[in-house]
């Protein structure tokens, strides 16, 4: 039986991912400037419109869930995730590391997301410059 895009998206790629952070910056890296959302796979598997509506659903669940999550434990989940190899340690670079909400009119979601982001880096970059110095 073959899933649908939203229940396949969440079971078989952001179940791929341990924690919730690298699953709301995994689904940032896929959204387009304008908003939408570039997955070469499930546009060819699904069609356009499905997949923009199943990342969509999960970037508007994940996102919310994780602006309920304390910064402590976010910057946990940040400092487990960038020890990993692969391509979500790129995502979490403090270079190229995003939050960004779903393109909704959400500002309150938006800039919550920013602030998170902001935190990380920031925590992640003194952290650095400690080692450094030490």
């Amino acid at each position: 039986m073959m899933l649908k895009a939203a229940e396949d998206f969440k079971k078989r790629t952001l179940n791929a991912l341990p924690t919730l952070l690298e699953k709301v910056a995994y689904i940032c890296s896929l959204q387009t400037g304008s908003g939408g959302y570039m997955h070469w796979g499930f546009t060819r598997a699904y069609g356009n419109r499905p997949t923009q509506d199943a990342i969509y659903a999960a970037h508007m669940e994940t996102a919310l869930a994780l602006s309920h999550v304390p910064v402590r434990e976010i910057y946990q989940e940040y400092q487990e995730s960038v020890t990993r190899s692969g391509r979500v340690a790129e995502i979490l670079s403090p270079d190229s590391f995003i939050l960004k909400a779903p393109v909704n009119g959400d500002a309150i979601l938006s800039a919550h997301l920013r602030l998170l982001q902001d935190s990380v880096v920031a925590l992640a970059r003194q952290e650095r410059t400690t080692h450094q110095v030490a």
